[in-house]
């Protein structure tokens, strides 16, 4: 289980410093749906629809299952390209200074889903394990691509979310 999430470390730095071959703001409807689910939980909608939205794609597949673990895959995948997409929209139009502030909070970002997403599971290698952790690391990722989303639309107060003028 280490080694995989070295790997899915390495891949995940990769990915978030990286461009994106997608044209802009191009996202999946689905993801745009799921992160719209995500922003409304205080008023409209549960943790329980998000997470159906997040996972629908996958929810035919028995859980643990090969195409299961496939399929959350494929999920992590889409889900890393909209991410980055939207880090890469974000990264043109923020100050500098926002730029430098995001790439310190993406570095703990990064210690914080591994730990969070490694921390209580056992029986390392198993399939329910594997996909336990693909699904905390999708949707770490889904509530960071939201994040970058509001920003771009002017909805975030974060403080590395400061437009240049």
């Amino acid at each position: 289980m280490e080694i995989f999430m070295k790997k899915w470390v390495i891949l995940l730095i990769c990915c978030v410093f990286s461009g994106t071959a997608f044209a802009k703001n191009m996202l999946p409807q689905e993801h745009v749906n799921a992160m719209a689910c995500l922003e409304n939980m205080e008023t409209s909608t549960t943790w329980s629809q998000c997470l159906g939205l997040i996972f629908a794609p996958c929810s035919r597949n028995k859980v643990g299952s090969k195409l299961h673990l496939n399929c959350l895959q494929g999920q992590h995948e889409d889900w890393t390209g909209s991410m980055q997409l939207l880090q890469s929209d974000l990264s043109e139009m923020i100050t500098l200074k926002s730029v430098e502030d995001l790439t310190k909070i993406l570095s703990g970002w990064i210690n914080y889903v591994s730990q969070k997403c490694q921390a209580g599971l056992d029986a390392a290698g198993s399939p329910s394990v594997k996909a336990k952790q693909l699904g905390c690391q999708i949707t770490e990722i889904v509530g960071l691509t939201g994040e970058y989303a509001a920003c771009l639309e002017g909805r975030s107060t974060a403080d590395y979310c400061v437009m240049k003028d």
